[in-house]
């Protein structure tokens, strides 16, 4: 199998953390995963990008137009990063918005790219742990399904990576992502 996802945020936003969790679940299920991460300013909210990549790949780096699968932490990265997503593709948008803009709803279709919005923000908060977005995006992601991961595996790995006081938190905000995805009736790729 290949799989090519780029998770796209700002600083603070946990986009290493998540895309971490991603590579150990597809390691733990017998896959190779590379990862390669820009993080320059991110301790100032500038741009996060992590790369992950399954399967027999040399390179951690992915091309544009190359991606599965982009997550974005951020509406504005979704926009930045849009062009490593190629035709086809699934990008997951962590926005409080209902609908995107028309003619970017127009280029997406043309482009026959799924988008799927939701508040990870406003889960996170709805938890009282406004930093933790991140896990309602990883909730939701795990609610498709995407071939290696499932909501066990992710789960599993969110309680490896993030023991201590935060871990049950973190595991809430996880569900609700889970179940926000559930909820919408949302169609499986």
């Amino acid at each position: 199998m290949k799989l090519e996802i780029v998770c796209a945020g700002i600083g603070g936003r946990g986009v290493l953390l998540a895309s971490t969790i991603l590579i150990e679940a597809a390691i733990s299920a017998g896959h190779h995963a590379l990862v390669s991460d820009e993080y320059g300013m991110s301790q100032r909210g500038g741009s996060v990008v992590s790369l992950v990549k399954i399967g027999n790949f040399k390179s951690p780096l992915i091309g544009k137009e190359n991606a599965d699968i982009l997550i974005s932490f951020e509406e504005s990265e979704f926009y930045r990063n849009l062009g490593f997503l190629k035709k086809g593709g699934l990008a997951i948008v962590n926005t409080r918005k209902d609908i995107l803009p028309a003619e970017v709803d127009n280029m997406l279709s043309k482009r026959n790219i799924t988008c799927l919005l939701v508040n990870a923000d406003g889960a996170a908060a709805e938890q009282n742990m406004l930093q933790a977005s991140n896990m309602a995006l990883l909730g939701f992601f795990s609610y498709l399904a995407v071939e290696p991961y499932n909501v066990e595996s992710i789960r599993e790995t969110i309680r490896e990576r993030t023991k201590g006081k935060f871990l049950e938190k973190n595991l809430e905000v996880f569900d609700l992502g889970y179940t926000i995805a559930k909820d919408r009736n949302i169609r499986k790729p």
